[in-house]
């Protein structure tokens, strides 16, 4: 599997790190940094990009193994994995939360949750506050920074932090993505007047 992470072939090389991901190493190994970075690739790869007519591969066959990389890379971030590091695969994330594959956009914000740097918090709530998104895309990437707040604390400057509480106060938006905004906003556990605000507000309406 290690020898095969060098293949030239995109099906056998996806297909060795996505088995050796899966399979969550204990210890440390010379090709890690090769799965996650085939693991990014793979994320990377979709039907509606221009073929590059190499053996064996489609349209078809790019969105699985995106999907599959985006299914594997969550639960190395989920269990804490110690040996694959996901930081290095953080630009294909945040490019993939900008994906028009919902399943894609929902993962790859759920992912981000567990790395540790403002990008990638900024990330998930670029994506919760984009108006264009579908609601279940905006719900789940705000669940999602509620995770990322729960562990890794808040990382958004007072900008975004003043739009998420715009929108959690505001009276024109569905209640379950307002409410969604709202669990989001209290997990990142501000130590500000805006908190006891909201609470009445909420309490009022």
């Amino acid at each position: 599997l290690a020898e095969a992470l060098s293949f030239d072939s995109k099906a056998v090389k996806f297909s060795a790190a996505i088995a050796i991901a899966a399979a969550g190493p204990k210890q440390a190994f010379p090709e890690s940094k090769l799965v996650v970075a085939n693991l990014a690739e793979a994320l990377a790869q979709s039907s509606e990009q221009p073929s590059d007519n190499a053996p064996m591969w489609s349209g078809s066959l790019a969105d699985t193994y995106s999907l599959r990389a985006a299914k594997v890379m969550l639960k190395i971030a989920q269990t804490r994995n110690p040996v694959l590091d996901l930081s290095p695969a953080q630009d294909a994330l945040i490019a993939a939360t900008k994906s028009k594959r919902m399943e894609i956009q929902m993962l790859a914000g759920q992912i981000l949750a567990y790395l540790n740097t403002p990008a990638a918090q900024q990330a998930i709530i670029t994506m919760a506050m984009a108006e264009g998104n579908s609601q279940d895309i905006r719900v789940s990437a705000f669940g999602s920074l509620a995770v990322s707040a729960k562990v890794n604390g808040n990382k958004l400057d007072d900008a975004a932090v003043n739009a998420l509480y715009a929108l959690v106060s505001s009276k024109d938006i569905d209640p379950n993505l307002r409410a969604a905004a709202a669990a989001a906003y209290g997990a990142l556990n501000l130590p500000s007047q805006k908190v006891k605000t909201l609470i009445l507000d909420q309490a009022r309406s």
